[in-house]
């Protein structure tokens, strides 16, 4: 995925392994873009000052500066998909509504801790593909 806003390029996902120091993960059991459904994808964050590009164990540090209406893009193959940001929230730990399926259409859901270094909160991302 690549989230130009926040300077992402091309971070690699994985539905193979939960390794966070390696790529981001896509929850098991969650969509796989661009399939209809919620897929959830989980990444790092860490404090600001300690920020480094293409590292993953800090690679959505960021992404508390998104707002409503970002794009977030996805290369599944040689394909290319646009999403756009709809809802941001932030919720406890043990919350787990947002891994919820909703197959009307295809998202994609980006989860990390917050604030940035902590593990206090988990900050939730949610973007709907964009149609052509």
């Amino acid at each position: 995925i690549s989230i130009p806003k926040i300077n992402i390029k091309d971070a690699k996902v994985s539905a193979v392994d939960t390794d966070l120091l390696k790529h981001l993960v896509n929850y098991g059991g969650t969509a796989v873009p661009p399939d209809n459904g919620n897929a959830v994808i989980f990444g790092h964050s860490t404090l600001p000052q300690l920020y480094e590009e293409g590292n993953y164990r800090t690679v959505f540090t960021y992404l508390y500066k998104l707002t409503v209406g970002d794009e977030i893009i996805v290369t599944s193959g040689n394909i290319t998909y646009k999403y756009r940001i709809e809802n941001i929230s932030v919720v406890d730990p043990d919350n787990t509504s947002v891994l919820e399926q909703s197959f009307d259409d295809s998202y994609i859901t980006l989860i990390t801790c917050t604030p940035p270094g902590t593990i206090w909160k988990r900050l939730v991302v949610k973007a709907r593909l964009e149609k052509t």
